[in-house]
C-alpha cells in the first residue's frame, strides 16, 4: 500500500504507549505492506525478523486495542492417498492478520470502539464540532463539497494520465484493493486525505489566508510584513 503520511496517529496515551513499542511498530509496517491481504503469523515473523514467540505476544496486545483483526482463509492441503471418492484436498482454515483502521461511516463499530486512527485523522476536543455545525449552514458546506470533489476528481485523473506519478501515488482502483472489514480502499482513502489536508497547508500559507488574519488582528505587524514577502 502507498505511503502518504510519515510517522504516527495516536488517539490517546494507551495508544501511544503501543506505537512506542518498536516490535508494534515492525509488525504494523509490515502488515500496511501487506494490505488488503494480511500476514499469518508465521510470515509476520519472517518479514520483519522477529522471533515468532514475540508476534505471538505483540499480536495479542495489537488486537486487543483494535490495531489489526483476524481473517480466516481456506488452505488446501492433501493428506495421504486419497481414494477414489475421497475429495483430494482436505480444507483447514488459517488465521491472517490485517491492519485495521477505521473511521466515520466506515467504522464497523460506529464509534463503540476505539479503534487507532486512520492516517491524517483526528480527533476533535468534545463539543467542538457540534458547535462548529451551529456555526455553519448546510449550504454553504455542500457547496464546499461539489468544490472539493471536483478538485478530488481532476487530480486523481491527472494522476492517472500520468504513468510515473501513477506508479508511485495513484491509489489502485481494483475492487479487490478494497479491505476485508470495512470494505474501504485504504489507499484511496489515504490518498484523498492528504490532498486535502495538502490543500489546507496550502491555504493557510496563501496571501489571502495571510491579509485575513492581518485584518482579525490575529497576526503581529512584523510578522505579516516578513510573511507577505514569501507568499505567493
Amino acid at each position: 500500500m502507498k505511503n502518504y503520511f510519515e510517522g504516527y496517529y495516536c488517539r490517546d496515551d494507551l495508544h501511544l504507549q503501543v506505537i512506542n513499542k518498536d516490535s508494534n511498530r515492525k509488525i504494523l509496517n509490515a502488515l500496511r505492506e501487506a494490505y488488503p491481504i494480511g500476514l499469518s503469523v508465521e510470515e509476520l515473523s519472517e518479514v520483519t525478523k522477529l522471533p515468532i514467540k514475540t508476534v505471538y505476544a505483540q499480536k495479542a496486545e495489537l488486537y486487543r486495542e483494535y490495531y489489526i483483526n483476524h481473517v480466516e482463509e481456506e488452505k488446501k492441503n492433501q493428506r495421504g492417498r486419497p481414494s477414489k471418492r475421497q475429495d483430494p484436498f482436505i480444507f483447514r482454515k488459517r488465521a491472517r492478520l490485517v491492519i485495521e483502521e477505521l473511521f466515520g461511516v466506515h467504522d464497523i463499530y460506529e464509534g463503540n470502539k476505539p479503534v487507532p486512527l486512520p492516517p491524517g485523522h483526528t480527533i476533535y476536543s468534545d463539543g467542538f464540532a457540534e458547535t462548529l455545525s451551529k456555526l455553519t449552514l448546510k449550504e454553504e458546506k455542500n457547496e464546499l463539497f461539489i468544490t472539493l470533489l471536483d478538485y478530488a476528481r481532476k487530480v486523481l485523473s491527472r494522476a492517472y494520465n500520468n504513468e510515473e506519478i501513477k506508479d508511485k501515488w495513484a491509489p489502485s482502483n481494483e475492487g479487490n484493493y478494497c479491505c476485508t472489514q470495512c470494505g474501504l480502499n485504504h489507499e484511496a482513502r489515504d490518498f484523498f486525505r492528504a490532498i486535502f489536508l495538502n490543500l489546507i497547508d496550502e491555504f493557510e500559507q496563501s496571501k489571502h489566508f495571510v491579509d485575513f488574519l492581518k485584518g482579525q488582528n490575529m497576526v503581529t505587524q512584523n510578522s505579516y510584513e516578513k510573511i507577505r514577502t514569501t507568499v505567493e
